[in-house]
């Protein structure tokens, strides 16, 4: 299979579009159930792999520096997949065992930097004053809006807000040394 996968990346690099549909159509298929797997979401998936093989045929002049183009496009899906994260994590709250499923993939130290990094939040939540705490996990733990919270606890929306971003700063600061995205704060 690698004589093939060789032959296609040597004959896209010229331009040819028979080669990338014989590279797509082998590939296609893997690829989308690792992004599904992610991302749970069928339209999310089919964009990143448009993007993701856009991408190739863009820098097809560049594939004579790919050494395992399987790998290559499970790195480049694994990373579009952490991009869609970032891009809507105004509108979704990331569930931590997404991901740790995307982190399945990564390297060890990757993981165990994710895991502490995760440990370290924990704790500086915890550590938040109580009414601050019980504010920030209904909003970001619990998915409950400002207005909700507001009503519920017999609040003004900008005590609320306050109490919110009060813990989102004190997050920010002990977490501004690491390279992974977090997409609550």
């Amino acid at each position: 299979m690698e004589n093939i996968t060789a032959y296609w990346l040597q004959q896209i690099a010229t331009g040819d579009r028979r080669a990338f549909d014989a590279l797509y159509n082998h590939f296609w298929k893997p690829i989308y159930q690792q992004v599904y797997l992610r991302v749970k979401n069928t339209e999310a998936t089919e964009d990143i792999l448009h993007d993701l093989f856009l991408s190739i045929w863009k820098n097809r002049n560049r594939l004579y520096e790919v050494n395992n183009i399987e790998s290559y496009l499970k790195t480049g899906a694994r990373y579009l997949s952490f991009t869609y994260f970032n891009k809507n994590s105004a509108k979704h709250t990331v569930d931590i065992d997404k991901v740790d499923i995307i982190l399945d993939d990564a390297p060890i130290e990757d993981r165990l930097h994710y895991r502490y990094l995760l440990d370290l939040i924990q704790e500086e939540i915890e550590n938040l004053p109580e009414r601050c705490k019980v504010i920030f996990k209904e909003s970001r733990i619990h998915n409950k809006s400002i207005n909700q919270i507001a009503l519920e606890y017999g609040l003004s929306k900008s005590t609320v807000e306050n109490h919110i971003n009060k813990a989102l700063k004190r997050l920010r600061l002990i977490t501004k040394d690491f390279h992974l995205f977090i997409t609550f704060l």
